[in-house]
This record gives C-alpha cells, sequence and structure tokens, in this order.
C-alpha cells in the first residue's frame, strides 16, 4: 500500500489519515473505558479498552514519525495491543466456573504473551501482532464466550462475539487495498473497528446496565 506523505513545518509526516483515524480510535475507546473503569466486574473488559487505546496512540505517533522515530514507537504501540488481547482473555476466562481449567487457561495466556513479547522483539514486525490477536480471539476467547452465551440467557456475551467477529473484516479490506471516497484501506479498517469495538462495549455495558435496573428495584 502506497504510503501518503505529508510536509508540515518542514516535517516530513508520514500517513496523516491513518493518524486521524487511529487518534479516533483513541477517543472512542478511551471513551469507552472511561464508562466501565469503576465497574469492578468489567476491570478486564475495561483494561482492554484502555490498551486499545494506547496501542492506537502509539501506533498513531508511530506511524506519522516514521521518517524520525523508525520502528520503537510502533513496537510500544503493538506491546500495549497484544496487553489488550491479554486482558480480553481474562474476561473471558473470568466466565469459566471451573477453578483448574481457569488456572491453566490463566498458565497458557501469560506463556503467550511472552512468547509474543520475545517474538515481537525479534522480528519486529506486524504480523506477529496479527498472528498472536487470531490465537487469542479466535482459539480462546470466542470459544469461550461462545459457550457461556449457549448455556445462558443473557445477550451480553453474543453482542461481544458479533464486535470481535466483525473485527476480521477490516483486516480483510486492508490486505485487499481497499480504498473509498478518498480513504485508503488502513483508514477505513480502523473506523470500521470503532464500530466493532463500540459493540462490544455494548455488549459489556448491557448486563452492568441491568444489573443497576435490578439493583435500584
Amino acid at each position: 500500500m502506497e504510503k501518503n506523505i505529508f510536509h508540515l513545518f518542514g516535517l516530513e509526516l508520514m500517513e496523516p489519515g491513518s493518524f486521524i483515524t487511529d487518534m479516533l480510535m483513541v477517543v472512542a475507546t478511551l471513551t469507552f473505558y472511561n464508562k466501565l473503569k469503576y465497574d469492578k466486574s468489567n476491570t478486564w473488559y475495561s483494561y482492554f479498552f484502555l490498551f486499545m487505546g494506547l496501542a492506537s496512540f502509539f501506533s498513531a505517533f508511530g506511524h506519522l514519525l516514521y521518517n524520525y522515530t523508525g520502528k520503537p514507537l510502533q513496537i510500544i504501540g503493538w506491546v500495549f495491543s497484544a496487553l489488550s488481547i491479554y486482558f480480553i482473555e481474562m474476561a473471558a476466562i473470568k466466565e469459566i466456573k471451573t477453578e483448574s481449567l481457569r488456572k491453566k487457561l490463566h498458565f497458557v495466556i501469560n506463556l503467550q504473551f511472552i512468547l509474543f513479547l520475545i517474538t515481537v522483539l525479534s522480528i519486529q514486525h506486524f504480523m506477529v501482532v496479527t498472528t498472536n490477536t487470531i490465537v487469542g480471539l479466535m482459539g480462546l476467547v470466542i470459544p469461550i464466550l461462545s459457550i457461556q452465551a449457549f448455556n445462558q440467557t443473557s445477550k451480553k456475551n453474543v453482542l461481544i462475539i458479533v464486535g470481535l467477529l466483525l473485527s476480521g473484516f477490516p483486516a480483510f479490506l486492508y490486505r485487499l487495498n481497499f480504498n473509498f471516497g478518498g480513504l485508503n484501506g488502513k483508514e477505513i479498517s480502523h473506523l470500521i473497528l470503532i464500530i466493532c469495538f463500540y459493540v462490544i462495549f455494548l455488549g459489556v455495558n448491557k448486563e452492568t446496565e441491568k444489573e443497576k435496573v435490578i439493583t435500584r428495584s
């Protein structure tokens, strides 16, 4: 994908459009974090949004200032992205009733994150981030939430699953170098991801609002 270059105050800035859409993701995810941060029942999900926001922030400046900073800022963003996946995995594990299974899966995701750090620092390629995300979401989070959604009447997990599944669509558009209305694939992907995160937030927040109503009654 061809990268746009923008000159400002003598600086050669990369991908200004991606910077803007990345920052929109920062605003969205940190807003969701702010709405969940005081809800102890959704601590892991709030951390998911917080670290996704941090990942988007460093990614935004990592791309914009790439000619001056190189990959370090991007790698910081990648690590924060992996941490966000770690926290949503923790949120999924929390749904499991069997303590022994929870402990085993906790060990697995700790190992997964350590392997991610070793690999991403060695290879320094975004494919490591993509692989880690697919393994975490498709291999652990979505299966666990699907089982819980099937066994329970709550629609909370269903919305979260829908949001997570839809989040795979932007990657497909990006691979196709899809462009629309002056936006490139990366920029469109960011905007779609904001919608996906909103759907996930609705799922997380749905049960919380329901519990508040019951408590007031």
